[in-house]
């Protein structure tokens, strides 16, 4: 991220900073780890423990977040950018506390956007999640610009990954260009470990990207929790419905549950850089 990049996101969230919101950014260096399955679930949990929820498909070009809830949006975020709507006009509701701004999919438009304009949109974005405790914001895999300044404006980031090398090495690359992006500012990183086959294997995942981040940068992000690997969730999946919802006591929805609760609860600063989260339920050894 450039020195431009890195001021904006420091300028976003001194503009936030009076916001009742919390901004939570889950992002993954790789794609097909599961990071959109846990937004929409995450929603639905803190929404269930009383907090009110705005998600964010922030996915552009390639959004497909509406879709876990069988929801076909008649506006979407591009709809809002060309001017044909209010950005409000876009938020659909999927229950009484939680809603959701859809981007869309195939829209070139939002993918490419100038700094100017991406800087704009985030900063509409966590303005228009002041009216809720908590902006969930799922980012698209990798490290684009627009992945990076989702991540700036954030108190708290959650990156998932799984135990396969291809996840691991991307998981460092985004990792490494938070860190030097934001010159060690911006929010606390923290690993969920998603689709573990045991503890072991995900204890192993952590500890084999930490080895990284600690030789390379200098610190270790804490493991916030795993989620085995369950096939409940390639179920809801296909029913377009989310898991927690359909399949409330599979092993996945007792981790996911156990995360928000977490979240919920959590009264500390979002920006201790030595805060760890218990992991969130315990898996087969």
């Amino acid at each position: 991220m450039s020195d431009y990049t890195n001021d904006q996101a420091g300028r976003l969230r001194a503009r936030v900073a009076g916001r009742r919101a919390r901004i939570v950014t889950v992002t993954s260096g790789k794609g097909g780890v599961g990071k959109t399955t846990l937004v929409a679930n995450l929603g639905l949990e803190l929404a269930r423990l009383g907090k009110s929820v705005l998600m964010f498909d922030g996915d552009l070009g390639l959004a497909n977040l509406a879709i876990l809830f069988n929801q076909a949006p008649k506006r979407t975020l591009e709809d809002a950018l060309a001017g044909r709507c209010g950005l409000e006009d876009v938020v659909l509701t999927i229950n009484e506390r939680l809603t959701l701004l859809p981007a869309s999919t195939g829209a070139t438009r939002l993918a490419d956007l100038g700094d100017d304009d991406r800087a704009a949109l985030v900063q509409d974005i966590a303005r228009l999640g002041r009216g809720s405790d908590v902006l969930l914001i799922d980012t698209g895999a990798g490290i684009g610009a627009i992945v990076q300044a989702l991540i700036g404006v954030a108190d708290r980031a959650f990156l998932v990954t799984t135990h396969e090398p291809t996840a691991l090495s991307d998981a460092y690359g985004l990792v490494k260009s938070i860190r030097r992006g934001l010159a060690g500012g911006g929010p606390r990183i923290e690993i969920v470990v998603n689709m573990a086959q045991s503890h072991a294997q995900a204890r192993d995942t952590h500890a084999r990207l930490g080895r990284l981040t600690e030789r390379f940068l200098g610190f270790t992000p804490p493991l916030a929790a795993v989620v085995p690997r369950d096939e409940a969730v390639g179920e809801a999946i296909v029913r377009q419905e989310p898991l927690t919802r359909v399949y409330p006591y599979a092993q996945a929805t007792r981790a996911i549950a156990a995360l928000a609760r977490l979240m919920a609860d959590n009264r500390g600063s979002d920006h201790a850089t030595s805060h760890s989260i218990p992991l969130a339920v315990p898996v087969r050894r």
